[in-house]
C-alpha cells in the first residue's frame, strides 16, 4: 500500500510540475536533476498507459503541436479517477493558454470542469483565475485565485503564485469597483432628471 501511495505522489508531482509550467505565467520551469531514488523507482515500474498518454500529449504541446496535443488529451476520454480527470482537463486547458495567441475562451470551460472534478487542485484554480482574467471576468478571477490560495494552504503547499496573481489583479479590481458607483449614479432617478 505504501508503494502505491509513493507512486501516486510521484505521479502527482510529475503532473504538477508538467501542468504547473504555466501555473498562470509563461515562465519555463527550471529542470532539476533526477535523484537516484526517483530513477530506481521509475526503472522498477513502467508508467501506466494513462500516464504515458498524458506525457505524450504534454510533449506534443511542448513541441508546439497544438492541434495534435488537444486531440491526444481528448482521445484519453473522461478518466475514472476524478483527480486524474482534473489533471487531464487542466493540461488540455494549458494548451489553449500557451498558444502563440492564447484562446482563454476555450480554456475556461475545461478548467471549470477540472476544479469541479477536484476542488482541491490549487493549480487548476490558479489557471482558471488566469483564464478568467484573460477573458475580463475580473470578479471570477479574484474568486478563483482566492480558492487557489485556500486549497494550497489546505494542502500545505505554496500559495505564492496565486497570491502574486491576486495582488497583480488588484488594479483591475480597483478600476472595476471605481466604475460601479459611476455606473450606478448614471442609472439613478436623480441622475436621469439631471440630464
Amino acid at each position: 500500500m505504501v508503494h502505491y501511495k509513493r507512486a501516486y505522489l510521484l505521479f502527482a508531482a510529475v503532473l504538477a510540475f508538467s501542468a504547473g509550467k504555466l501555473w498562470a505565467d509563461n515562465a519555463t520551469p527550471v529542470s532539476t536533476p533526477a535523484t537516484p531514488s526517483a530513477t530506481k523507482s521509475k526503472s522498477a515500474k513502467a508508467d501506466s498507459p494513462t500516464v504515458t498518454a498524458m506525457k505524450a500529449a504534454i510533449a506534443l504541446a511542448d513541441a508546439g503541436k497544438t492541434d495534435e496535443a488537444i486531440a491526444a488529451f481528448e482521445k484519453m476520454g473522461v478518466l475514472k479517477s476524478k483527480n486524474m480527470e482534473a489533471w487531464r482537463l487542466n493540461n488540455e486547458a494549458l494548451v489553449y493558454l500557451q498558444e502563440a495567441t492564447p484562446v482563454p475562451e476555450k480554456a475556461v470551460p475545461l478548467l471549470e470542469k477540472a476544479v469541479a472534478a477536484n476542488d482541491e487542485n490549487y493549480i487548476a484554480w490558479n489557471n482558471l483565475g488566469s483564464a478568467y482574467e484573460l477573458t475580463d471576468q475580473i470578479e471570477n478571477a479574484k474568486d478563483a485565485y482566492q480558492k487557489s490560495i485556500d486549497a494550497a494552504k489546505a494542502a500545505d503547499a505554496s500559495s505564492a503564485k496565486a497570491e502574486g496573481n491576486l495582488q497583480a489583479l488588484q488594479p483591475k479590481l480597483d478600476k472595476l469597483n471605481a466604475d460601479k458607483p459611476a455606473e450606478a449614479a448614471g442609472n439613478s432617478p436623480s441622475a436621469a432628471g439631471a440630464k
